[in-house]
């Protein structure tokens, strides 16, 4: 096993930065401290965090503007999809409050998506559906086939800008999905719904098969309603067992 890839310096100094923004270090609406400043508190070179801070300026934390401070923007009301990324990558406290948030919004896109490749691509979808019936029983393997599912049916769809959200969120959902997946009930759950898909795709049912998928995603909104952050943080990130299983997960790709 090879060493870890050490996180490159431009990448540090825009996690630290969102981390200081978030936690209130440096509040919406006031000016960031100068470069040299940041550069010597966050321990990082000048080309560095200058990139870093153009990639938060484009991304709408920031705001810079020639010879005026760099101005941090109000990101929860002025935001967008890539501040939302941020958000979950570097605040994991925010996870229980913006899973159902989530899922509320997905709720509403997925049957879209799903009545219109329904209709544009049903062989393909079952073709892939008819695929899952000899997934090992392991939540890896759900949470990835589940992902192929949509990313399909978004795929096949008439509407480009569904997928461009959904990728926004692929790492986050296959750290949830996982978890989500480690429960043999929510597997089951995911067998029904490829199962009763597979009839409704056949007979060019879209209106079917898009509410088998609604009730579905409203049933895991559920579940992640009633889940605590204390026992979220303490199953993904504390169980020894999620951190070997990451191991595996990195050896293999090597």
């Amino acid at each position: 096993m090879g060493e870890p890839i050490e996180e490159r310096a431009t990448d540090r100094a825009e996690r630290h930065l969102i981390e200081g923004i978030v936690s209130g270090t440096f509040p919406p609406n006031t000016d960031l401290p100068g470069e040299r400043t940041l550069s010597k508190n966050l321990d990082i070179a000048r080309p560095a965090l200058r990139e870093a801070m153009q990639r938060l300026s484009r991304d709408g934390w920031l705001d810079i503007q020639q010879g005026k401070p760099t101005r941090i923007r109000d990101y929860l009301k002025d935001g967008n999809l890539n501040i939302l990324a941020g958000l979950l990558k570097t605040d994991s406290d925010l996870v229980p409050n913006l899973v159902p948030d989530l899922l509320e919004m997905w709720q509403l896109l997925a049957p879209q998506y799903t009545a219109s490749s329904t209709r544009r691509a049903p062989g393909l979808i079952i073709d892939l559906l008819n695929s899952f019936s000899h997934l090992p029983d392991n939540a890896e393997a759900y949470a990835q086939s589940m992902w192929k599912l949509h990313h399909m049916l978004i795929a096949y769809c008439d509407n480009l800008v569904y997928g461009l959200i959904f990728n926004t969120f692929k790492d986050f959902y296959h750290q949830l999905a996982t978890y989500y997946y480690t429960n043999t009930k929510h597997r089951e759950l995911a067998r029904n719904l490829w199962e009763v898909m597979i009839p409704s795709i056949k007979a060019l049912d879209a209106e079917t098969s898009s509410q088998q998928v609604s009730t579905f995603i409203s049933t895991a909104a559920e579940f992640w309603k009633n889940i605590t952050f204390e026992q979220y943080q303490k199953e993904v990130f504390d169980d020894p067992r999620q951190i070997e299983g990451k191991k595996k997960e990195k050896k293999t790709k090597k």
